[in-house]
């Protein structure tokens, strides 16, 4: 009898799991919630707002339930111990003056004041630039090149100042053929010989932070700009070939005296 009420006993047991209704799982509360995955992942941009800084999160499963969770932070914040984050559709956000840009900080996932999932984060290692914008293109026809400019907020930051830009441009029929180029100036220089002729182009930039103490990851895309390569007419073909022919002349006619001697 002792063997038969253990196996009904465990019978019953698997019944109720496989159904779902042991515990809290019947209301769809703590027990279904502690099985979710609640990764995340968080960036910071630094002075979005004077000297306010900005910090959002988002779950990593962009399908997750999150309406009863809330995001919290706690430490290496100025006179307070914790903050409580504000939500907007499926991102979390956090805008403040509060960080102290020194240290880390812990950000928990909180469902009705119990720690979900924790995370150690440092603010000044996961800053996301602003986007750049404002992007230029101007030939200049006496020196065959184009000149590309474009503007960042950053330049008049106190902090993350420094970054490194990624130029791509493209000839518009090639949809995937990017040519990059880094630089951490906010200017470059395209010649005119190493694109195609009478052509459309489309380029764009973004921005990583390129410092010892402040790391992260690339912004967004900057709005792209379009521009028109010009023809190659018989001013430019002589332009190139007239030294060319010069010389053989040259060569021709010293040839035609020397067989005269």
């Amino acid at each position: 009898m002792t063997l038969l009420s253990i196996a009904l006993g465990t019978l019953f047991y698997l019944l109720q799991a496989v159904s779902g209704e042991s515990g809290y799982a019947e209301n769809g509360d703590f027990d279904d919630a502690e099985l979710d995955d609640y990764s995340f992942s968080c960036y910071s941009q630094l002075e979005v707002d004077g000297l306010q800084h900005l910090l959002t999160c988002m779950f990593d499963d962009s399908d997750i339930n999150s309406t009863n969770l809330e995001f919290e932070i706690c430490g290496a914040l100025l006179d307070v111990d914790c903050l409580n984050f504000n939500k907007l559709q499926e991102r979390y956000f956090l805008k403040t003056k509060k960080f102290l840009l020194i240290g880390d900080s812990k950000i928990c996932v909180k469902l009705e004041k119990k720690n979900m999932t924790c995370r150690k984060v440092n603010i000044v290692k996961i800053v996301k630039p602003e986007a750049p914008f404002d992007v230029r293109v101007i030939y200049r026809e006496g020196a065959n090149d184009f000149v590309v400019t474009f503007n960042t907020s950053h330049l008049q930051k106190k902090y993350v100042k420094v970054l490194i830009h990624e130029v791509a441009y493209r000839q518009e029929k090639n949809e995937n053929n990017w040519m990059r180029v880094n630089l951490t100036s906010t200017k470059l220089t395209l010649l005119q010989r190493k694109l195609q002729p009478n052509a459309m182009y489309e380029i764009k930039v973004r921005s990583i932070p390129y410092a010892n103490y402040f790391e992260g990851f690339w912004s967004e895309w900057s709005p792209s700009f379009h521009f028109r390569t010009p023809e190659t007419n018989s001013t430019e073909l002589n332009l190139l070939y007239g030294p060319v022919s010069l010389i053989i002349r040259r060569l021709w006619n010293n040839c035609a005296r020397n067989q005269k001697k």
